[in-house]
């Protein structure tokens, strides 16, 4: 059985309360005061191309009200003009199409019924700025638009959320309309990791477009058939299973210093895709139970290969902790000194949560253990 404690921590960690519900901020209430550029959102390649949906060599299963209810947060949509009429399609119309007016009404009622929620969407476009701004102004999508000013601060998803302006809108096309703020050129805010990857061995962590000062970090993890180019199950599966997303994520991260904002899959259902947005949204963040250490308590890589140095201001006396796993069950507990070393190497990947008391209160931090 849990205490009580912990049931508060699991609850304020994972959001299992029906209570807090309406203090998420997609999906989640410690992301409500993290900048945009702060947060990672799972992003679907080819978003458009579903089995679902009726088009042939599909990169995903499902549509996007599916792909979104289920917790995709970005989603890449390729646009052309066919016959004047913005429409959505994966290099040959004849695979299957779709108005992007279809894709964008999907997308609106979704921010409709889900006030909490924010979205980017990343255009691949070979249409002209006034199409695409037609699909937005008749589906009245247009109204959700965020406009962010190129070299000033993001504003936090509770910013977004309080405006009701929770969407995103990057394009490969850089021809928008004077004062259409609204439509942002994505190589001026973004940089992005190969896109074109034939098999998961070929996945690294160069960056191919965009500047590498930008804010925003696209991590290109998915790999195409080599022969025809579309999405396939079976390197799907292996390359969205935890471990070896999750250890490509933070490596990423670690070696270039961009925190993954968009990680990009096909068949975002295969695998744990989910999880590992989670554990990069969850790296490193304080609970909130109170602040009596945040001034002097520091953890050194976090995440880390299983080791964790934790460091621990010396007024601190007669400190403990304890370490508890995702499920409640305690792995690890000891006293504190001014330095401790912790070993989670023999512990499965994952979360768990480190817990530090003394005399004046506590705090709870989220390690994330990549250790094979």
């Amino acid at each position: 059985m849990l205490n009580s404690h912990w049931k508060y921590l699991l609850t304020l960690a994972f959001g299992f309360s029906s209570v807090m519900v309406q203090a998420q901020c997609n999906g989640n209430p410690d992301l409500c005061g993290k900048r945009y550029d702060q947060v990672s959102y799972l992003t679907t390649h080819n978003a458009f191309n579903a089995e679902e949906d009726g088009f042939n060599f599909p990169n995903h299963t499902y549509g996007l009200t599916r792909q979104l209810n289920d917790g995709v947060r970005g989603l890449m949509l390729d646009v052309y003009d066919e016959a004047g009429v913005a429409t959505v399609y994966h290099s040959i119309a004849l695979l299957g199409t779709a108005t992007l007016e279809s894709n964008l009404t999907e997308i609106k009622d979704f921010l409709d019924a889900n006030p909490n929620e924010v979205v980017t969407i990343i255009f691949e476009c070979y249409a002209d700025f006034e199409l695409v701004e037609t699909a937005f102004i008749n589906t009245e999508a247009l109204d959700y638009t965020w406009e962010q000013p190129l070299g000033e601060p993001w504003p936090t998803l509770q910013q977004m959320i309080n405006e009701n302006k929770r969407l995103v809108v990057l394009s490969d096309r850089n021809d928008a309309a004077p004062g259409e703020n609204w439509y942002h050129y994505v190589w001026d805010f973004a940089v992005e990791t190969p896109f074109s990857n034939s098999s998961n061995s070929d996945f690294t962590c160069e960056f191919n477009r965009g500047d590498e000062n930008n804010d925003l970090f696209i991590l290109n993890h998915f790999a195409t058939d080599p022969n025809v180019g579309v999405g396939r199950t079976d390197l799907s599966e292996l390359a969205n299973e935890f471990d070896f997303f999750v250890e490509r994520a933070f490596q990423c991260w670690n070696e270039l210093g961009k925190f993954p904002n968009f990680p990009t899959v096909d068949f975002y259902e295969l695998g744990q895709t989910l999880a590992v947005v989670d554990s990069l949204n969850s790296s490193g963040e304080t609970l909130g139970m109170n602040t009596v250490f945040q001034s002097s308590f520091s953890i050194v890589q976090n995440p880390s290969n299983g080791l964790f140095r934790i460091e621990l201001g010396s007024q601190h006396t007669n400190a403990t902790f304890s370490i508890h796993d995702t499920s409640g069950k305690m792995i690890l507990n000891g006293g504190l000194r001014t330095i401790t070393n912790i070993d989670l190497r023999s512990f499965p990947q994952g979360i768990y949560l480190f817990s530090v008391i003394n005399d004046l209160g506590s705090e709870t931090i989220k390690l994330v253990n990549l250790s094979h």
